[in-house]
This record gives C-alpha cells, structure tokens and sequence, in this order.
C-alpha cells in the first residue's frame, strides 16, 4: 500500500507575529517543518512538501521527499497543490498535515493508518 503525506508549508504565520513563519522556528535544535516531517516519515512512502521550496529544501535536506510544490492563496489550495502533486503517485492514502504543528503523538499515525 503507497502512503503520502502532504506536508503543507505555505503559511506566512502572521498570527503568531515572529518574523519567520513558525515552521522554520527551530525549537529542540531543529527546525518544526523538520520535525513533522520526522515524525510522519517512518509511516508514509511519499512525502509531498508543499510551501516555499528553498526554505523546505534547506530544513528537510538529507530526509527523502518529493520536491516542494508552490502553496497557494488558502490552505484549501495548499493542498490542492500537494493532491495534484501526487497524482501520479497514486497513493493509495493521503495524510495532510500542518508543518507548524512539530509533535505529533507516537501512536497518532499507526492508529490512523489501523483505522483507514
């Protein structure tokens, strides 16, 4: 079974008012898109970032991934992107996760996946 996730990177992340979107803040010495990213990995066949590609390639450089799609205006047409992206991946199941949200449980991916 071919599993993708689309790492969606395109926020500005004007809300949280840093001068740097908070998914390239680093936090525990790595930057928080880097650690989504980890997290998902061991779980999906594909990773589908999609945002700014130099930043994304610099903060996942030596993890594999597809290359970064650009976001859109919405969110909606983030991932958009990254589903088009994958298309001729054809994966069988696509996760979409927010690369601002660094922690993601150790059992929430399997569960999900058991669950789908």
């Amino acid at each position: 079974m071919r599993i993708a996730a689309i790492l969606v990177a395109a926020g500005s992340g004007s809300r949280f008012g840093a001068d740097t979107p908070k998914q390239f803040l680093t936090i525990a010495g790595k930057q928080v898109i880097r650690h989504a990213a980890e997290a998902l990995a061991p779980h999906v066949t594909l990773i589908q970032p999609v945002g700014d590609a130099e930043p994304i390639a610099a903060a996942l450089a030596g993890l594999a991934h597809l290359p970064t799609v650009p976001g859109g205006a919405t969110r909606q047409d983030s991932v958009r992107a990254g589903l088009e992206a994958l298309a001729p991946y054809a994966p069988d199941i696509v996760l979409i996760h927010d690369a601002a949200r660094p922690v993601i449980p150790a059992r929430t991916v399997p569960d999900l996946l058991a669950a789908l």
